[in-house]
């Protein structure tokens, strides 16, 4: 990270002072970027940070709801095309107007916008994040996002694999990065003990097996998986995790899913507003991949509910998954690798609850909320100090992932 000009706001660190944060986001419409803001505006918000949410680009409900109900003040700046340099102005009188200290901006539309507008309000620091799965941008937008990420405070990716692409493809110092994973509210689900493993092993819960991953793609993979499964295991039942806000054309209207073989029992539930009640109901969760994909953060939260993930190698999901201890990972695009190793823990009640077991453990140690708001906080206050980040830069091959308590 670039060492910056001391930028510390007024109020801080005086008693019950706090930094007040934007979070610029191009939109809320993926639901995986608006259940990251909100975990991070939530964690954010309960320490010393003032944090407002400023959106570029509609729609913004149902998650704008669900910051309002968490007293999370979010602005909208709605565009009426795909590129309006007056919005940078709007924007920038709005962060002046909040007395906002420090911008983190998230999504492209976001560090676009989000850095000219900080830069015209004489906003010194400016923390850009780039997310693992999200689509490639055209040549010239990924030009200019380079430009960005070059003259940002720091960069945050949130796997390491994102990390190490971004730097090759932006030619990045390798100090510049920083990886900071997303986070999952832990509280919802109680860790599991001895009286769950003594419940199972006299009450078997229906085999319930969820699919998640890219809807053109990923749709047609569970399905071969899931019938390799079912010709087995004919009492199974599966799930279609649709993770986005609008499903129109995912399903014919009565939970179904059309393209599904006959007689495979498929059916497809929302999770955009809130995975876990789902996920606590499932044995396993089958991630199928691809190109982009935008399930990634399901994996954290099924990890959370103490569930096994099976999932095609994508770059970043060896960071996520245990392979044989949280659960497994299989080559992209073989349905009957994936068939297998779903086979092989739910053959083996012990081995399928001890990878349960171990995902929660992992999930505690790595994706915690509280832990990922801690360590940007971290990199927001040595910013604000114009002090090196609190984690090692990654080195040539890895990155570092900073403490889930944001210290050395």
């Amino acid at each position: 990270m670039r060492h910056q000009p001391s930028a510390i706001p007024s109020a801080w660190p005086i008693a019950g002072g706090h930094v007040s944060v934007a979070l610029v986001v191009g939109t809320l419409a993926h639901v995986g970027v608006a259940r990251h803001v909100t975990a991070l505006a939530r964690a954010l918000g309960a320490g010393r940070h003032r944090v407002r949410v400023y959106v570029l680009a509609g729609p913004v409900e149902p998650a704008a709801g669900r910051l309002r109900a968490l007293g999370i003040p979010i602005t909208a700046l709605p565009r009426r095309r795909s590129y309006e340099p007056g919005r940078v102005l709007v924007l920038a009188r709005a962060l002046k107007r909040d007395g906002i200290d420090l911008v983190h901006a998230i999504l492209p539309a976001g560090a676009a916008y989000g850095t000219l507008a900080a830069r015209l309000a004489g906003i010194p620091i400016v923390i850009v994040s780039t997310r693992a799965g999200d689509p490639r941008e055209e040549r010239r937008v990924r030009t200019l996002l380079h430009r960005i990420y070059r003259r940002a405070t720091v960069v945050l990716a949130n796997t390491r694999a994102q990390a190490r692409q971004l730097a090759s493809d932006a030619n990045l110092p390798l100090g510049h990065l920083q990886v900071v994973y997303d986070g999952v509210d832990l509280s919802r689900h109680a860790a599991p003990g001895m009286l769950d493993g003594l419940r199972e092993r006299v009450w078997h819960r229906p085999l319930v097996i969820g699919g998640a991953g890219p809807v053109d793609t990923g749709q047609a993979l569970f399905f071969a998986t899931a019938a390799r499964i079912a010709a087995r295991h004919p009492d199974a039942h599966f799930v279609w995790l649709e993770d986005r806000d609008d499903q129109s054309g995912a399903g014919d209207g009565d939970g179904r899913l059309a393209g599904v073989p006959a007689g495979l029992p498929v059916t497809v539930v929302s999770v955009a507003g809130d995975p876990e009640p789902v996920l606590s109901q499932l044995a396993m969760l089958c991630l199928t991949g691809g190109p982009e994909c935008p399930s990634l953060g399901l994996v954290s939260a099924a990890m959370a509910a103490a569930r096994p993930v099976v999932a095609a190698d994508v770059p970043g999901i060896d960071e996520l998954i245990v392979d044989g201890a949280t659960g497994a990972v299989v080559p992209p695009g073989d349905p009957a690798a994936l068939a297998e190793a779903a086979m092989a823990l739910l053959e083996d009640r012990s081995r399928l609850r001890a990878a349960g077991y171990a995902a929660r453990a992992y999930a505690e140690r790595a994706f915690g909320a509280e832990g990922m708001a801690r360590a940007t906080a971290a990199l927001y206050e040595a910013s604000l100090l114009g002090q090196p980040a609190p984690g090692a830069p990654f080195a040539a091959g890895t990155v570092s992932l900073l403490p889930a308590d944001g210290r050395r």
